[in-house]
């Protein structure tokens, strides 16, 4: 099966439940990998275990370096001890999936950037964060920063402080300010530092769900 070589024990996932109560995104990671089965950790939302039912369908999501997978598969079992896990039957087809698929939420805190050039690397600058995903951010900035450009980003999420190289995709002026609209891709990030930025994503999404702001 095309991209089976992809999946292996300790695989951040991401689970996505299309309908029902428990409608939803959820981390997670790959524990056991069979032949015909797959034991999953039960996702935590708010502090509680995702309580999904047996025969729930799924979609699992995860990535590596280059590019993001999915999988359609279904709860067969739940299992309490030694952990809590579900088992989920193994899947027939992974497929490709495009980067925009990485969920995106708006947030509005500061950043900081290094210009990096033919003459060297700037000095550190300050923008404004307008949205981040998985894939990249968009942040304001006082300067144009041409398409193509390589940066290295300076984000503090919750308790986490990350540096990642990014490439500018696309520069757009404000029309009625003297500042930029910067959409840069995360570029050579880590499995490890990407599933940081992806879980800081859903715990937003999570505290605008409780304040019915989704």
């Amino acid at each position: 099966m095309l991209y089976e070589d992809k999946i292996h024990e300790g695989l951040s996932v991401e689970v996505v439940v299309r309908e029902g109560e428990y409608k939803g995104r959820y981390r997670t990671k790959i524990e056991e990998l069979g032949k015909r089965i797959i034991s999953i950790g039960v996702p935590i939302a708010d502090g509680q275990f995702v309580p999904l039912r047996e025969g729930t369908p799924i979609e699992i999501f995860f990535n590596d370096e280059l590019t993001a997978y999915s999988f359609e598969s279904h709860i067969i079992k739940r299992i309490a001890v030694p952990i809590p896990t579900f088992i989920i039957e193994y899947p027939t087809k992974i497929k490709k999936v495009q980067r925009r698929r990485f969920v995106r939420v708006q947030v509005f805190k500061q950043l900081k950037y290094l210009v990096i050039g033919k003459d060297g690397v700037s000095d550190e600058k300050t923008g404004l964060m307008n949205d981040i995903s998985g894939g990249g951010v968009r942040f304001q900035s006082q300067e144009n920063i041409e398409t193509k450009t390589l940066m290295l980003l300076k984000l503090n999420l919750k308790d986490t402080e990350l540096e990642i190289p990014a490439k500018v995709i696309r520069s757009e002026k404000e029309e009625d300010t003297n500042t930029y609209i910067i959409s840069a891709s995360f570029q050579d990030i880590s499995e490890r530092t990407r599933d940081k930025i992806i879980g800081y994503v859903f715990d937003i999404q999570r505290e605008m769900r409780r304040k019915g702001l989704i």
